[in-house]
């Protein structure tokens, strides 16, 4: 496969990245695959998404089940075997409706329903941007180079030093 924005070909059909520009092929793949149509997709008016369907459910959870808390609670001043069973009934009937709502308040603020038919991206901010950054040339001239630390001393050998320690203690010894 080549890369329809650089050209650069491939190296695997699986990976969802030009190697040289960045450009992501996940789209590219799918088209592909389906001859170069994009695949059909359900209307969203027939299948909810995820949001309104937690949404619906809760509904429904929550107004049935408080509806026979608050009628057992009526049931507490009859008195009789009733009472103890209206009490119980009263207390799981509240803990299940304020389980609904709670599902409810996490439907409505923290799920997101999907904008279109293709599945949402893992990150989404990264899907506004291109996924790799342009490629970056940077020649090593540009960088400071080391001082030579090697022409800061003169050069003196360790050979020329002693040839030179040798000929002076000679002439002491000749004078």
């Amino acid at each position: 496969m080549y890369c329809p924005k650089c050209s650069q070909q491939q190296a695997s059909e699986e990976l969802r990245f030009c190697s040289r520009c960045g450009f992501p092929l996940a789209g590219v793949s799918t088209l592909l695959a389906n001859d170069g149509a994009l695949p059909h997709v359900e209307n969203d008016a027939q299948h909810p998404g995820r949001r309104g369907r937690m949404i619906k459910e809760s509904v429904l959870l929550t107004l049935p089940v408080w509806t026979v808390a608050l009628l057992t609670t009526i049931l507490w001043d009859r008195g009789g075997p009733l009472e103890s069973v209206a009490k119980v009934g009263s207390l799981i009937f509240f803990l299940l409706g304020l389980i609904g709502l709670l599902r409810f308040l996490y439907a409505f603020l923290f799920v997101r329903e999907a904008s279109s038919g293709m599945p949402e991206p893992a990150f989404p901010a990264a899907s506004s941007r291109a996924a790799l950054p342009p490629q970056q040339n940077n020649p090593l001239t540009d960088y400071p180079r080391r001082t030579n630390t090697r022409d800061m001393a003169p050069r003196v050998s360790v050979t020329e030093n002693t040839t030179r320690l040798l000929e002076e203690q000679r002439q002491n010894v000749d004078e």
